[in-house]
């Protein structure tokens, strides 16, 4: 076996010590830059983070003022609205008050008008109960009565 072989033993531990040797030397300088890397990303990073926490930190403001801004949206809206509901309302209450008082003039109207043909209607129950009294008299009894001796008789009976 080779490794066992003292007399290439030298070499080899040469050869290992030079590879070994320049391995060293190279990540010894690359060592450095790696490290300036990391740092200059950790750098990064933080000021990535900084800025993100900034922007959120205004998106809240801006979310707390948007906020703001559609409360006092809706406390106008309910103001506008209440207005319009109590132009509205005063509206109905003057419509109601105007068809109230037609309301009223007809049915005073119709009740007058009720009253003359009630007092039409006894007028004409007086004549109609004086001809029905003298026909009933003449059919029943057969015995001829005048008007006035018939309306006579009526105007007893109703009183």
């Amino acid at each position: 076996m080779p490794q066992f072989d003292l007399s290439t033993a030298l070499p080899q531990i040469l050869w290992l010590i030079l590879v070994f040797g320049t391995l060293y030397l190279i990540v010894r300088g690359l060592v450095p830059r790696v490290e300036r890397v990391v740092e200059n990303r950790r750098a990064r990073i933080a000021g990535d983070l900084r800025e993100a926490e900034a922007a959120r930190d205004a998106a809240r403001a801006s979310a707390s003022g948007g906020n703001t801004a559609l409360a006092e949206a809706r406390g106008k809206t309910l103001a506008v609205i209440g207005k319009a509901r109590d132009a509205a309302n005063a509206a109905n209450a003057r419509k109601l008050a105007e068809i109230d008082t037609k309301l009223k003039a007809r049915s005073e109207a119709a009740a007058a008008s009720l009253d003359a043909a009630r007092v039409a209607a006894l007028a004409q129950l007086d004549v109609v109960a004086t001809q029905a009294t003298v026909e009933l008299v003449q059919r029943v009894a057969g015995v001829s009565v005048s008007d006035a001796e018939a309306a006579s008789a009526v105007q007893k009976v109703a009183a």
